[in-house]
């Protein structure tokens, strides 16, 4: 069936008007696309212009021969140049030499090899300004091609010269204070070889001193004047040496080389005996000396007892020092720290001449005193406040003062000690008499001083000792070869061959030698020196001046055990004449005479602790007794203080601290020679 023409042709125009209609629809949309687009690159070159324009790094955009085709206005301060004098010109404008010189051919290699210097690669680099001048510079080289395929660099930079700047500058304060330090540590290296020598100086004649005058003192028949003599050559020797220990002291201190010992103790015993070192000052100057401890302070504390009593020395010392009339007061209170600790605090107060507040800063600082002229008044270092505080500080104390002019001084400190048990007792005297009875081995004594060796020789021979002598460490190897010994005392600093050097051949020996003893005797008594020794093989070490009682303590640390060892036979001394003991054995027995010298011991323990006028009636109570035994030196003492009248007042202190040494020696001797001998078998049978 045929349709109509004219139906087709209006299907046609339909189709053809519909087709027109569409063909509009879609242009309008293309042309809406192609105008978002443009919005859009618009909005990203406006973007992208605006962080180019701001940036504080320096941006740069250059074609494949270097031209620059963008420089952003943190270029222009950087550089130098505007914009408009950069723009179109080579980029190794901004370089100097020689990497102006060579900048084409880095290009023209990387395009051919790809082979890259800078480019991806981020390195600090050095610009050049339009001024000349050059500038460091951090740079970073981004490769890319614009809109036609062409070859496209963006550098950014920053410069960081000022960064450089510091970085040198904190070099060079990095190095000046390495300096510095290698500096400090040389000169203190310097101070402290500078202060081992001193020290090994001052003491060597120290020795002699300290040790004559103990001889002396012990074995010399002497007038009360040359008593006197003697006393006062004890004193001004034990202040030199409190000088030197003061200075070792602080020396230990600032090198953090003083440890502290605990340990239990009596808090009322150590202040006891404190004060009663200082009592002859406060008797000679007319001073009253009070101590007092709290009761609610524990009998029994846990602490370095001997630290203490030096602060408390220290303390003591500067208020006698600067006290002319009143008292001077000890005193023990618990309190309650900051931290919740209990503590002890300890006061020192005096009715003295007082500190201004202007001078109290001063008065803990070392080599310091509140006024220049008390060193010339009064003498001293200046350290002992320094020390003490230091010490405080190291037992996690505090110290201060309260003090005001005409009026007096109060040093207080604080200290925490906690209570602890009381150790085991050791009857009195036993040490003692342990030391004597042990000390009968054989000693080999080195050293190249004639003096140091008659002085030590005399301590050792006291106390039973078999004695040779060496002067020095060549001498004691060719001894030890041919004797047999017990121990050796070996002196370190010695011409021909030191103790060092001579200790380490020692241990070289063969045979049992090799593991003797050997105990360093020496004048250096530095942490490391004494640490040296140690490490060269030696065992101990005693510090000169030589002590007798510190080198009993050391021979019996180190001497074999002789104590079942048969008492020795009585020999006569200035001390104690046997010929007088023997005649009363002979008419009373020695059982008798033994009851006697118990109770005579007994009564003689006490002695010379108190006041003068108490020692004066304890040595007339002694006098017959102690001459009935033999005791001589001791009956002339009590005989002394016995006459001593108001006019010999002065000497009394001096006599008190000699009847003490006197009383000491003779309680040895009973308790170590004298007792030993009567309980021997044949005596006992004759008793």
């Amino acid at each position: 069936m045929h349709e109509s023409p004219i139906r087709w042709s209006t299907a046609i125009q339909w189709l053809q008007s519909h087709a027109f209609q569409s063909r509009g629809s879609w242009e309008a949309r293309f042309s809406k696309e192609q105008s978002h687009q443009r919005l859009l690159q618009q909005e990203s070159n406006d973007r992208y212009r605006a962080v180019v324009e701001t940036a504080v790094d320096a941006i740069i955009i250059a074609d494949k021969s270097g031209i620059v085709r963008a420089f952003n206005p943190a270029a222009e301060i950087i550089f130098g140049y505007t914009a408009h004098e950069v723009i179109g010109k080579n980029v190794r404008m901004l370089m100097p030499e020689p990497d102006r010189s060579q900048h084409d051919s880095y290009l023209q290699t990387y395009r051919e090899t790809r082979e890259r210097k800078i480019i991806g690669i981020g390195r600090e680099v050095t610009g050049r300004r339009k001024d000349g001048s050059t500038l460091s510079l951090d740079l970073s080289i981004a490769e890319w091609r614009d809109i036609d395929g062409r070859q496209c660099f963006t550098g950014i930079m920053r410069d960081v010269t000022a960064r450089n700047q510091q970085a040198a500058e904190l070099q060079q304060a990095n190095a000046t204070a390495h300096t510095a330090r290698l500096d400090a540590e040389a000169a203190n290296r310097a101070k402290t070889e500078f202060l081992a020598a001193m020290s090994h100086e001052i003491r060597t004649p120290l020795m002699s001193i300290s040790g004559f005058t103990d001889l002396l003192a012990r074995k010399g028949r002497l007038s009360v004047e040359q008593r006197r003599y003697v006393s006062l050559i004890r004193t001004a020797n034990e202040s030199l040496s409190t000088i030197v220990n003061d200075i070792l002291d602080f020396s230990k201190v600032e090198a953090g080389q003083l440890e502290l010992q605990s340990r239990a103790f009596s808090l009322q015993t150590m202040i006891h005996d404190t004060v009663a070192i200082v009592q002859p000052i406060a008797a000679r100057k007319a001073l009253r000396l009070k101590w007092t401890v709290d009761r609610a302070i524990p009998e029994w504390v846990e602490g370095d007892d001997t630290r203490l009593r030096q602060i408390l020395l220290n303390l003591l010392n500067n208020a006698m020092k600067f006290t002319d009339l009143g008292t001077v007061t000890v005193s023990a209170t618990p309190m309650l720290g900051r931290d919740g600790r209990d503590l002890i605090q300890f006061a020192v107060s005096d009715t003295g001449i007082g500190i201004s507040v202007e001078h109290r800063e001063r008065l803990f600082k070392k080599f310091s005193q509140a006024d220049g002229s008390i060193s010339r008044r009064f003498g001293g270092t200046g350290l002992g406040l320094a020390i003490s505080k230091r010490l405080v500080e190291l037992m996690g104390g505090n110290i201060g003062v309260d003090s005001e002019v005409g009026k007096g001084t109060t040093i207080w400190f604080t200290a925490p000690l906690p209570a602890a048990a009381a150790p085991d007792a050791k009857p009195k005297g036993m040490a003692v008499a342990e030391e004597a009875n042990l000390c009968r081995g054989r000693i080999l004594l080195v050293d190249d001083i004639e003096t140091n060796r008659e002085i030590v020789m005399a301590y050792l021979e006291d106390a039973g000792c078999d004695v040779v002598q060496a002067a020095s460490g060549g001498e004691a190897l060719r001894l030890l070869g041919e004797n047999a010994f017990d121990l050796v005392l070996m002196d370190i600093q010695m011409p021909d061959m030191d103790g060092v050097a001579a200790t380490r051949l020692i241990r070289q020996m063969n045979g049992p030698v090799r593991d003797i003893p050997v105990l360093a005797m020496t004048g250096n008594v530095l942490p490391q020196q004494i640490q040296s020794f140690i490490n060269a093989g030696m065992n101990d070490h005693i510090g000169k001046p030589i002590e007798r009682k510190k080198l009993y303590s050391k021979l019996w640390c180190w001497l074999p055990r002789k104590l079942a060892a048969a008492p020795a036979a009585l020999a006569s001394s200035p001390l104690f004449n046997h010929t007088k003991l023997d005649e009363l054995v002979e008419n009373l027995g020695a059982r008798k005479v033994e009851h006697t010298l118990l109770m005579f011991q007994k009564q003689l323990a006490g002695c010379f602790e108190a006041d003068i006028a108490t020692a004066c009636i304890q040595a007339h109570d002694l006098i017959n007794a102690a001459g009935v035994l033999g005791f001589e030196q001791l009956l002339d003492l009590a005989l002394a203080l016995k006459d001593t009248t108001e006019a010999d007042a002065a000497a009394l202190p001096a006599l008190m601290a000699a009847g003490r040494d006197a009383r000491d020696a003779v309680l040895a001797i009973i308790e170590t020679t004298v007792l030993p001998h009567l309980a021997a078998p044949g005596l006992r049978k004759a008793g």
